[in-house]
């Protein structure tokens, strides 16, 4: 019965990370300063994108609307979103793609704690610590001096 509830609880978590929108709630967008996408390769290597701010306009959907601004104004980057009833789900981004055959997913992670849960993982970047996110990106607060990173991982299921 309790690896029963582990694994339940795992593929929730696992739904709710790969999910990058929620239509109901939309995080914080400042008006101003620099944001930060980062693709982890499977090699470990990064690949960073800085969105200013006030380009985003009228498109305060949290991350995701840096997400969307980023695919119609940046040649060089590269993003499968998906739109379901839950939200936009990422499958790929930059160099990485999810293989659910490998149980590989694509994770976010940020640098707003509260976008966060308890107990979640963290990585370092750049000497920031970055927490696996617990909102879809929709929901993400975008701030100055803010950072996303996106990885792939291997769910243990």
């Amino acid at each position: 019965m309790k690896k029963m509830r582990l694994a339940l609880i795992l593929v929730l978590v696992i739904s709710l990370l790969t999910l990058s929108s929620c239509h109901l709630l939309f995080g914080q967008v400042d008006d101003s300063g620099a944001f930060t996408v980062v693709v982890e390769a499977a090699d470990g290597s990064y690949t960073d994108y800085k969105v200013e701010l006030s380009a985003l306009e009228n498109n305060k959907e949290g991350a995701k609307g840096v997400i969307e601004y980023l695919k119609e104004n940046n040649d060089g980057f590269y993003v499968e979103m998906i739109d379901s009833t839950y939200g936009a789900y990422v499958s790929a981004i930059g160099s990485i793609k999810e293989s659910t055959a490998d149980k590989m997913y694509v994770i976010v992670y940020t640098s707003v704690a509260s976008d966060s849960y308890e107990g979640a993982p963290t990585v370092q970047y750049d000497g920031m610590t970055l927490y696996q996110a617990g909102v879809g990106l929709s929901g993400m607060q975008v701030s100055e001096g803010g950072v996303i990173l996106f990885r792939l991982e291997k769910s243990p299921y």
